[in-house]
């Protein structure tokens, strides 16, 4: 009985959603299938003894960057991937540190360079666990050809997990890329609704919020409400 009547309401709700014009895969998944989680794209960042926290540090590097309206982005994307994970991590009631950014900067902008230790010595001087660190290879924030017009977020990242004790393993690695917004939902016009400055935010904040599932589990449905 219990079983005819969730098909019968299965049935009814595949058929309000159609009649919403919801007939996309993706969508019906979103409201029609329990939310699992998948585990972590390249690594957890937990401790293997749930007692203890471990500690993080997120390391970003872009090349210098000539284009005023990338300045400092390396610094904000550091910024918002340490606020999402701070926040999943309470919220799951998970032991799990990340070392401030600003303290993060202030190291790497006094001598000697930070470029010239690995990444294993970079984690024992914060006394971490684990280096994330982000390399960004390109990074954009127009749709190409579009003379500054249309916005249309790129990037490229080369994404490396170092475990500091463990400093002769190779680091554990995947590239990173997106275009924000997606190929099905185009660029948006320069000017109209969203400046600048706006779109810069929401477009680091999405690429923050991709990359936060390197490190945390996270469903379809996760991938589905930030697409």
């Amino acid at each position: 009985m219990a079983a005819r009547s969730r098909r019968l309401f299965l049935g009814c709700l595949l058929g309000v959603l159609s009649a919403w014009g919801c007939g996309d895969p993706k969508v019906l998944t979103y409201f029609l299938l329990p939310e699992s989680k998948d585990p972590p794209k390249l690594r957890a960042l937990t401790s293997e003894d749930p007692k203890k926290a471990s500690r993080v540090v997120i390391l970003t590097y872009m090349p210098l960057e000539t284009r005023f309206e990338l300045v400092q982005a390396d610094r904000q994307l550091s910024e918002l991937l340490a606020r999402q994970l701070k926040k999943q991590y309470e919220e799951d009631q998970v032991k799990v540190e990340i070392v401030p950014p600003r303290k993060v900067e202030e190291y790497k902008n006094a001598p000697p360079t930070w470029k010239e230790r690995d990444l294993a010595e970079v984690g024992r001087d914060f006394h971490a666990d684990y280096v994330v660190y982000l390399e960004v290879a390109s990074l954009s924030l127009y749709e190409r050809g579009s003379a500054n017009m249309v916005y249309r977020g790129r990037a490229s990242i080369s994404v490396s997990v170092v475990d500091v004790s463990k400093p002769d393993e190779t680091p554990e690695h995947k590239d990173y890329t997106c275009l924000y917004p997606s190929e099905t939902r185009g660029g948006i016009d320069w000017g109209l609704d969203t400046n600048e400055v706006q779109f810069r935010e929401k477009f680091l904040d999405y690429v923050a919020r991709e990359l936060s599932w390197y490190f945390l589990p996270s469903s379809t449905r996760d991938h589905y409400r930030y697409d």
